[in-house]
Parts: structure tokens; sequence; C-alpha cells
């Protein structure tokens, strides 16, 4: 895991962003968090700033029905394609689940109760999804040098 790491967290709740803030503070990780309440004010932001998050929190009460359209929604931005999106929700059906790791979720984490709980889940989250991240293979420009392409 990077030293430190940015990240997108969407969720309507004011509550629930108080609560990961604070998560993702304990964890002592983070560089930046920027919250949206949906999709929509995320694509806008990351169309107009530098750079982009290291993962994308989508909190989602209907993970079939919202979810999967604010992730379609992240996964045809230029900017946001290619940023692990983790669903984030209190509960999943295992279909839900199925469905999402098809449609490209990095990965999902139920929503815990406490914050403590929600820290060490987070923990896991960065772990298990930068593994594999590091697992991918390179793309060919990054493994050969410069001058070796033709």
């Amino acid at each position: 895991m990077k030293q430190k790491i940015s990240c997108f967290l969407i969720d309507e709740m004011r509550d629930n962003r108080n609560q990961f803030f604070l998560a993702l503070d304990l964890l002592q990780v983070t560089q930046a968090c920027i919250c949206f309440d949906n999709a929509a004010h995320a694509l806008s932001y990351a169309t107009r700033q530098p750079g982009k998050p290291d993962y994308i929190f989508l909190h989602t009460r209907r993970p079939a029905v919202d979810g999967i359209r604010q992730l379609e929604e992240i996964q045809q931005s230029p900017v946001l394609k290619d940023v692990p999106v983790i669903f984030y929700a209190p509960s999943f059906d295992p279909e839900d689940m199925t469905r999402m790791k098809f449609m490209g979720a990095a990965d999902w984490m139920v929503k815990p109760s406490g914050v403590h709980a929600l820290r060490d889940g987070l923990k896991l989250i960065f772990e298990a999804v930068g593994a594999k991240q590091a697992a991918l293979p390179l793309p060919v420009a990054e493994v050969l040098p410069a001058g070796v392409l033709v």
C-alpha cells in the first residue's frame, strides 16, 4: 500500500461520510478523502481537477439498482475508469456481489456500525485491493525501456 492514499467517498448521508472520514483519520493513511453525495458530482469534480483518487468508495442502500448505475457512470469517465471502485453498503445479496464483480467493482464492504470496526474493515480493503492492483501486469511501455519501443 502507498504511504498516503486519496479517495472519493460517494454517499448521500452526511453522518455516513463523517464516520467514514473519522475511520480513515484513525488509520492515518489518507492524504485526502473527498466526499460527494452522488456519482455525478464526483465525475464533475474529477474532470475539473488534476490527478485522480486511488480508490472510490460507493455507498448504496440498493447495490443492484442504484449502485450498478453509478458504477457505470464512473467507468465511462476517462479520468476515473481505472480507479478501483469499492461498494460500501449495509448488506449485500450474493447475486448483487456477483453482478458488481462482473461489472468491474474492485471489491465490496459491509458497512459496520462502529467507527473502529469500519477502520479495521478499511485497512483490510486497502490491503486486499492494493495487492490485486500490484499483481496486475504492467503495460509494455512500463516494462521495456523507452529506447526499445518502435
